[in-house]
């Protein structure tokens, strides 16, 4: 936010002090910061964004944390996140919380334009617990992140689950490093031992691949397997919320032949770099 600055009212040595403890304690990261004196609970800024200069009038007045909390919750928080918002406004709550724990954090949100953003609220003692710092931190763009990221992790183990069920082994390819490893192995020894042994430790995709196909693949199936299951072709072809398909006749250690089938499973993170969870199976029924 702009109009950021520091309050200039804080003359004496004691409120410097508090100043410069206060940025040390809150990073420079955080747009509002205000401190409670335990005695009498009075709030006094330190530093406040345009938005929290609103309530700079009720502070100078001298009101005390719950006031100027229960202000600011009922004209922006959403409603969902109140009653914890005001329970961090009570001293006595935050103060037995604080005898356990050394720094106190609370995410919720405001309503910005009509939309719900997320903060994050802060909470460190200072001089031996007799001053609270609250640091507010506009913290959308962390915690959004920090939700697609779980919500990834917790599609890659669905598609594990169902992949496992049915597949003979199945496999985990990281687009950054390029690496893939073993997940979970369901099949006999005599179906997969050898990829499943090359692929216990965390190993080249492509080596992986090129190691695969060039024991249980004609020679006429090897160049195009190699081209079709090749990470470049494979964000290139797979989309996500879908599985990708790559049928083939593998060759077996007792030189029967059977129908096979390569399934992967997109999942494009934060950053726009594709992982890959894929597994094998026998299609011949």
């Amino acid at each position: 936010m702009t109009g950021l600055r520091v309050e200039k009212d804080m003359t004496d040595t004691d409120n410097t002090q508090i100043l410069y403890e206060a940025i040390c304690a809150i990073a420079e990261s955080y747009t509002s910061i205000v401190y409670v004196d335990m005695t009498d609970r009075r709030v006094y800024p330190i530093r406040l964004d345009d938005y929290a200069s609103r309530y700079r009038e009720a502070i100078d007045a001298g009101h005390d944390m719950e006031t100027i909390m229960s202000m600011y919750v009922r004209e922006t928080v959403f409603p969902d996140d109140a009653e914890a918002m005001m329970s961090l406004a009570d001293i006595g709550h935050v103060r037995k919380k604080l005898e356990s724990e050394n720094q106190l954090f609370y995410v919720y949100r405001c309503m910005h334009d009509g939309k719900p953003v997320y903060y994050r609220l802060k909470i460190v003692p200072i001089e031996g617990g007799t001053k609270l710092i609250y640091g507010f931190e506009n913290f959308d763009k962390q915690f959004r992140t920090q939700l697609q990221i779980k919500a990834e992790r917790e599609m890659q183990m669905m598609l594990v689950d169902g992949l496992s069920r049915e597949y003979l082994s199945v496999w985990h390819l990281d687009g950054k490093s390029r690496k893939v490893a073993l997940i979970r192995n369901n099949g006999a020894p005599e179906e997969n031992a050898e990829p499943v042994r090359i692929g216990e430790t965390m190993i080249d995709y492509h080596f992986s691949m090129q190691k695969y196909f060039g024991d249980f693949v004609s020679g006429d199936d090897f160049d195009r397997l190699m081209r079709e299951t090749s990470y470049e072709a494979l964000v290139k072809n797979a989309s996500e919320g879908d599985l990708y398909r790559i049928n083939y006749t593998r060759i077996n250690t007792d030189k029967t032949t059977s129908h096979f089938q390569v399934c992967y499973a997109k999942i494009v993170d934060a950053a726009g770099i594709a992982d890959f969870v894929f597994g094998f199976r026998i299609i011949d029924n």
